[in-house]
């Protein structure tokens, strides 16, 4: 595990700050990994379940022994999925990472019991597909000390009223396995030279959030019945919603639009993903979007709503955003309250948008591939491994966070001392009248000197902080070169800006050859920059 932010900022300013012996000398190393026990619905054929699965593998590619906890026996959906193999058996576990609906804690906790919780560093990884957080659920908090997110929509929802941490870490959205196209089109019957569109969805998560009926509404309104264009409608789940799956069936007859209910393994849903030619999502809101990111990765042109969770990794450059407006729902939908708001995404311009990618298949294609490089740099397993190790540094040192702020805060104390002391070396080596260069950031209290003039280097043509450190050495001496030109005589480095020294070495082989250093100790080097002796070559 790399070293957490703590540990490595005290070992940088430690390292660029050798003035200062007021740091912390008792830095610890880096933290050996933490052991994580993971609960989350494991065997689930669902969002939640490849959620789970997906931060598992990143953390066995990280090396982090890791325990499972399964809990599927929550979930009213089919689990049949073996891919996760079970975790070890761990005398000790540092944290515990809880891929569970939020919905759901206590019905959990009444399995595991409050021993469950005690003596680790607790993580909820929740979702969730509204602007607010029910209130209701506000109880749980207490049994965690930081919540992980999927997605910037979720944490802007919990951020304002979670008292833990929130940190966005989104699941693996990289597909474990790929599919067969012409697998696909055999296995579910796609017709040669018939464009597939596909949507799937589970109907537990809601007919009136997942909106197929806008999708079938769209497709009416951009093809005639007789062209060769099918909508592909793939849901479990059917008998939750009997009335609604009923409408969603009279809205398709007499169109080319198939509606395929029921599970089927992962093989052959990779393969109908891999078969279709493009995938719509009318959504009206979503925390992350998994089956949106899975068409992406897969390189297929999404045409989806241009709100919630999915914008995260959905842009014009990549994919097709569907507009929208907010509105009130008007009636509780599950567990989505009268008075809170989501999208209704435009029919109209879903429509426009599928008739493009039909009759542009060149455009479709180029946003279908940026859609793949897009989903595999930014959401590949070792990328998430990589945020997920970041974190776990974090946690293994949060007890060494008050030296970190005594350090700090000890360094900032030093700094100003520093400053007097630099005055005192100027006042004694520089004539009064004379003018002075400062390597700074712009603090102006580094270049305020009695009966002298300061200024900061680099330098602007007017005089003041350029607001920029010089891409090499050659650059470092134009500008020094520059000052002089003005009348600058003397060139001072602070304690803070030693470094330079090191980093332009040919700056520092030009200042010694070419000034005299009449000043240097950890706090200052301070050199005149024109001597009455000829200038010795630079080495």
């Amino acid at each position: 595990m790399s070293a957490s932010s703590t540990s490595a900022t005290l070992r940088t300013l430690r390292r660029f700050n050798g003035w200062f012996d007021g740091l912390s000398t008792d830095v610890q190393p880096s933290p050996v990994p933490l052991s994580v026990a993971v609960a989350g619905y494991f065997r689930d054929e669902s969002g939640w379940g490849a959620a789970a699965r997906g931060y598992v593998r990143a953390l066995r590619a990280l090396g982090v022994p890791t325990a499972t906890r399964d809990f599927s026996a929550l979930t009213s959906n089919r689990s049949q999925d073996s891919s996760t193999p079970a975790g070890e058996h761990l005398d000790h576990i540092d944290v515990n990472l809880v891929c569970i609906d939020a919905a759901q804690h206590f019905a959990a906790l009444s399995h595991v019991g409050d021993g469950f919780f005690e003596g680790r560093y607790n993580v909820g990884a929740w979702m969730w597909e509204l602007p607010r957080f029910p209130s209701r659920w506000y109880d749980r908090f207490a049994y965690y000390d930081e919540i992980w997110v999927g997605s910037s929509f979720v944490a802007a929802a919990l951020a304002p009223i979670s008292p833990v941490p929130v940190v966005r870490i989104p699941p693996v959205l990289v597909p474990h396995v790929y599919g067969s196209g012409d697998r696909g089109r055999a296995e579910w019957g796609l017709r040669a030279g018939e464009f597939t569109f596909l949507f799937v969805f589970d109907i537990h998560s809601h007919l009136e959030r997942k909106n197929p009926l806008a999708i079938v509404r769209a497709f009416r309104r951009a093809f005639k019945a007789s062209e060769p264009v099918r909508l592909f409608l793939k849901c479990v789940n059917a008998d939750a919603d009997e009335s609604g799956f009923k409408k969603l069936h009279a809205a398709a007859d007499g169109w080319p639009i198939t509606i395929a209910s029921g599970y089927s393994t992962t093989e052959r849903l990779r393969d109908l993903m891999a078969a279709c030619d493009a995938y719509v999502s009318l959504h009206r809101a979503e925390g992350i979007g998994l089956t949106i990111a899975d068409a992406m990765a897969f390189g297929k042109p999404v045409i989806a709503t241009g709100w919630s969770g999915n914008t995260d990794f959905m842009n014009v450059s990549n994919s097709f955003p569907v507009s929208y407006r907010l509105v009130e729902l008007d009636r509780n939908v599950g567990p989505y309250p009268a008075g809170d708001v989501w999208a209704e995404p435009s029919i109209e311009h879903a429509a426009e948008l599928m008739r493009f990618v039909v009759d542009h298949s060149a455009e479709a294609k180029a946003r279908g591939d940026e859609a793949r490089r897009a989903i595999h740099r930014d959401y590949s397993e070792p990328q998430i491994a990589a945020l997920m190790n970041q974190r776990l540094a974090v946690i293994a040192e949060r007890d060494g966070l008050e030296t970190f702020r005594r350090s700090v805060r000890a360094l900032v104390s030093g700094y100003r001392d520093l400053v007097g002391e630099i005055r005192q070396v100027v006042e004694r080596f520089v004539p009064a009248g004379g003018t002075v260069l400062v390597v700074s950031k712009g603090d102006d209290s580094l270049i305020r000197f009695e009966g002298r003039t300061g200024h900061h280097f680099p330098e602007t043509a007017t005089g003041v902080y350029a607001g920029f450190h010089p891409r090499d050495s050659a650059a470092a001496i134009e500008l020094l070169e520059t000052s002089a030109a003005r009348g600058r005589e003397y060139l001072l480095i602070p304690g803070t800006a030693l470094w330079w020294l090191d980093y332009y070495d040919a700056f520092r082989s030009y200042l010694e050859a070419r000034c005299e250093r009449v000043w240097a100790d950890p706090r200052c080097v301070l050199y005149r920059m024109h001597r009455s002796v000829p200038a010795r070559p630079i080495a």
